[in-house]
């Protein structure tokens, strides 16, 4: 070969393997405060893979993560896209696994049916709607080794999340790589006291109703949240799917099928005592300005959590809002756990209001009774005093909500 032929090679090798930008950040797990550090960031095309670094594609950030949710910061003013997806990340920092790892069968009530693939991290992208720019990224933590749930422990490891921070916003790349790695320890961490925030158990009693959708089939339907913890009762409807969930388990009702099933591997506790601070993170005040399948919305501000909760549906990795006026659980976003674009699905309550004891559960429509699970309400619901039909005018303003909402799906 030619000595101009090597010096070309050369040339191109080095552009090829050049770093384009470098900036600093914090990386940190939420639960730990020793864990801190200080970060630097690389964009490059190289994605060889070194000694406490972790190496994202940006084909992938840019072609399998979804937006349901679009907030404003209150302090700043800067508005984000909540994206979530499922990414291939390669690497480690001090031997912290952020892999995502699913449940053995029968963990905290789950059934069969969880998978994913090896260097699978669900993350949560906060990308700047102005400029396009990734400012931080939270990692969902699986709860590897899965201890038993009698011995987990509010704001503990080994679940809730890992934070990526970057210190100048990163600009969204078509291709490459992102590379993050330690250079030193630090104590700038917003992590120091863990203890700070944490969710009520179980949430206050709330009735809403809303929407379910998913954007893979850009499908959006009713949906419907009745929750009456002094009675143990729940009442989750997502479309043409009834769940009926009383101290004891639940009834899944299918419409399509018109088959009432009963399930006893998760009860009322299951799916409404699992939306606590053992499995999910506080991500901070968020002012909601914007939901995917909604056509117009009022902003509104929540408590945003992120993590994992375990109910009738499996590990369920989330973003869960809770109404900062009420206190009320509005909804969330579901992550799922293998890459793929457009994933996810979202439940978000337009009109919330606290539930009416007694009244609220038994007066919803179809009950129990109607689609043929069980001969009396009593028989799901125990013995329930002053079930008389009270039609307030709070309940007219949830039916309103609930019409234009059904109106928007069709037009």
């Amino acid at each position: 070969m030619s000595m101009s032929n090597i010096v070309i090679t050369l040339i191109f090798s080095s552009i090829i393997h050049i770093n384009l930008i470098n900036c600093d950040g914090l990386f940190y797990l939420q639960r730990i405060p020793s864990s801190c550090m200080e970060t630097t960031i690389t964009i490059t095309m190289d994605n060889t893979t070194i000694e406490n670094c972790f190496i994202y594609s940006w084909q992938q950030i840019v072609e399998l993560t979804t937006n349901y949710t679009t907030y404003r910061k209150p302090n700043t003013n800067d508005t984000f896209y909540a994206q979530i997806g499922a990414l291939t990340v390669l690497g480690t920092i001090d031997n912290y696994d952020l892999d995502y790892h699913c449940p053995p069968t029968g963990y905290n009530g789950i059934g069969p049916g969880c998978s994913t693939q090896p260097h699978t991290h669900l993350v949560v992208l906060h990308i700047n709607t102005f400029d396009n720019k990734l400012y931080s990224i939270d990692v969902i933590l699986s709860g590897t080794p899965f201890p038993s749930p009698d011995t987990l422990v509010d704001n503990q490891p080994p679940f809730g999340t890992a934070r990526h921070i970057f210190n100048s916003a990163i600009p969204i790349q078509s291709t490459g790589y992102l590379k993050v790695c330690k250079s030193n320890t630090s104590d700038r961490c917003p992590n120091a006291d863990i203890s700070t925030q944490k969710l009520p158990n179980p949430l206050p009693s709330n009735t809403g109703y809303g929407i379910f959708g998913y954007q893979v089939a850009n499908f959006v339907t009713n949906s419907v949240w009745i929750m009456d913890d002094i009675h143990q009762l729940l009442i989750i409807t997502a479309g043409t799917n009834y769940y009926y969930f009383n101290a004891s388990g639940f009834y899944l009702y299918d419409y399509g099928s018109n088959a009432c099933m009963w399930i006893s591997a998760c009860n009322y506790q299951c799916e409404v005592y699992n939306y606590n601070s053992r499995f999910l993170d506080y991500a901070g005040e968020w002012i909601i300005t914007k939901k995917w399948g909604i056509e117009s919305m009022k902003s509104v501000t929540v408590q945003a959590w992120i993590g994992n909760a375990i109910d009738a549906a499996g590990i369920f990795p989330i973003i869960m809002y809770i109404d900062n006026a009420t206190g009320h659980y509005i909804g969330l976003d579901k992550l799922d756990a293998n890459p793929a674009p457009k994933m996810g699905a979202s439940y978000w309550y337009i009109a919330h209001d606290n539930t009416t004891i007694g009244e609220s559960i038994v007066n919803f429509h179809p009950n129990v009774v109607d689609v043929g699970c069980v001969n009396q309400v009593s028989d799901w619901t125990g013995t329930i005093n002053n079930c008389e039909i009270i039609m307030t005018a709070n309940t007219i303003q949830r039916m309103i909500a609930l019409l234009f909402v059904t109106y928007l799906l069709l037009i």
